[in-house]
């Protein structure tokens, strides 16, 4: 077993390395950069990627993944809650905005695919819903006026609505009224709510008690936040068990997010001549932002690195398993566009250019890839 996963492996860093190869064909066919030396940069970070990743079985494929990418996200435990309050503390809405907002726009575009007839964003509605009860539950018909389609039948909307509770990994409970004000008969609630643990941690961390007027709410903190680090706790815990971390789709999309990240940490940061007219827009903030030219992101020249980037995450988080799914389909392509046109939503356009918000995994992953090279050098 241990020799076939090694075959596929050294299979996976051979593609990337033809990509990388790939790639600077295409770069140096090109002359339309408009900052001085960026084309060169470019150029030489691709050629030390060429000689320096597949060394030492994939070293820092491995480690970039493993150390910084697999620990914030995917915790490798089988427990709900530990993989929930490990997510949630890597992970903050102000120190990893761009990673916060890629993996907003695929699980709402998820989310929107089970729910279609829903109006707004769906997430933010889950978000206010929860907001309004002091105990984090919500009563099925709640569900179904946010949810739900009067065009189709309701055992439809129901089948919907467990998938959207599956894929954040809620729960439902029932209440059993034995005596009905209305009707005077046997009445059953249905609500849908957190696991017990995880609602002890959401307690502690997002409801206040207000101790003067006797009553406990839940604090603004609450957002979209803590439903994508249960989905990614619930991706995390199940992820040999394909359907129940919504098949494909999922594993396509966390697969080309996360091959984004690694590909936007690996690019070089340029030094930028004083006399350029970006350092002088308001936008743009020297010290917390580094510029990518349009070029460096065109389809001909990303596209070699994403794909094989794409299975080698993919490889690295769920195996064999998850490397099955990526497959070169139309819609897989799709959903693969998807994601790298979220750079221009989570990234600014400041005068023709792509300007990079450096957040701290950009740099650990960077500064992983600067650490081996220099070590390599010292050999």
């Amino acid at each position: 077993m241990t020799e076939i996963q090694n075959a596929i492996w050294k299979e996976l860093l051979q593609e990337f390395e033809k990509g990388v190869e790939k790639a600077i064909e295409e770069l140096e066919k090109r002359d339309i950069e408009n900052i001085p030396g960026a084309k060169e940069a470019l150029i030489q970070r691709l050629n030390n990627m060429q000689l320096h990743f597949p060394k030492n079985n994939g070293e820092i494929f491995s480690k970039s993944i493993n150390d910084k990418i697999q620990n914030a996200f995917f915790p490798n435990t089988k427990n709900f809650s530990e993989a929930f309050e490990k997510v949630l503390k890597s992970r903050t809405h102000e120190q990893d905005f761009i990673i916060n907002e890629l993996l907003n726009g695929f699980v709402t575009s998820k989310a929107k695919a089970i729910a279609s007839g829903t109006q707004g964003p769906i997430i933010d509605r889950i978000v206010e819903a929860f907001s309004k009860r002091n105990d984090f539950h919500i009563v099925d018909h709640q569900f179904f006026a946010m949810f739900g389609d009067p065009n189709k039948p309701k055992h439809y909307i129901k089948n919907q609505l467990e998938e959207l509770i599956d894929m954040f990994g809620l729960i439902s409970k029932e209440l059993v009224i034995e005596k009905d004000i209305r009707r005077s008969e046997e009445k059953v609630y249905t609500f849908y709510t957190f696991p017990d643990d995880i609602i002890k941690i959401l307690e502690e961390k997002y409801l206040i008690v207000d101790q003067d007027l006797g009553y406990a709410y839940v604090s603004e903190l609450f957002d979209r936040n803590v439903f994508i680090c249960m989905f990614l706790a619930n991706v995390a815990i199940n992820r040999d068990d394909i359907e129940k971390i919504g098949g494909s789709y999922t594993i396509n999309g966390i697969s080309a997010i996360l091959a984004l990240i690694l590909l936007l940490s690996f690019l070089p940061k340029l030094s930028i001549d004083e006399t350029n007219p970006i350092l002088n827009d308001p936008n743009f903030d020297n010290k917390s932002m580094s510029v990518i030219p349009k070029s460096w992101m065109m389809k001909q020249v990303l596209e070699y690195l994403f794909e094989p980037l794409i299975k080698i995450i993919a490889y690295r988080i769920g195996g064999g398993l998850w490397l099955s799914h990526i497959i070169d389909s139309e819609i897989n392509k799709k959903i693969h566009n998807q994601i790298r046109f979220l750079l221009k939503d989570v990234n600014k356009w400041i005068l023709g250019n792509l300007c990079r918000v450096e957040i701290p995994i950009f740099i650990e992953i960077s500064n992983i890839f600067t650490e081996i090279l220099v070590g390599y050098e010292e050999e």
